[in-house]
């Protein structure tokens, strides 16, 4: 098990026209590997990678917010 992993946000922008915001991830090797590790391959390029720990950090919204961030409707 990888213990160091280091993600790190800097960066931000939130853009009110478009109601985007816009961020730059860094991750240390260990994140890297970590990553390598959930989805099977080590032989991903650094763009797949930045690609994966995209649809990883949708997953995690999605699922944290069915588990009990859903606001309540009326």
């Amino acid at each position: 098990m990888i213990t160091n992993q280091k993600i790190e946000v800097d960066k931000v922008y939130y853009s009110r026209f478009s109601k985007t915001l816009q961020f730059n991830v860094v991750a240390n090797s260990d994140a890297i590997r970590t990553l390598e590790d959930i989805v099977g391959r080590t032989d991903m390029t650094m763009e797949e990678i930045a690609e994966e720990m995209g649809n990883l950090l949708q997953k995690v919204l999605i699922q944290d917010y069915s588990r009990g961030g859903m606001r309540i409707k009326y």
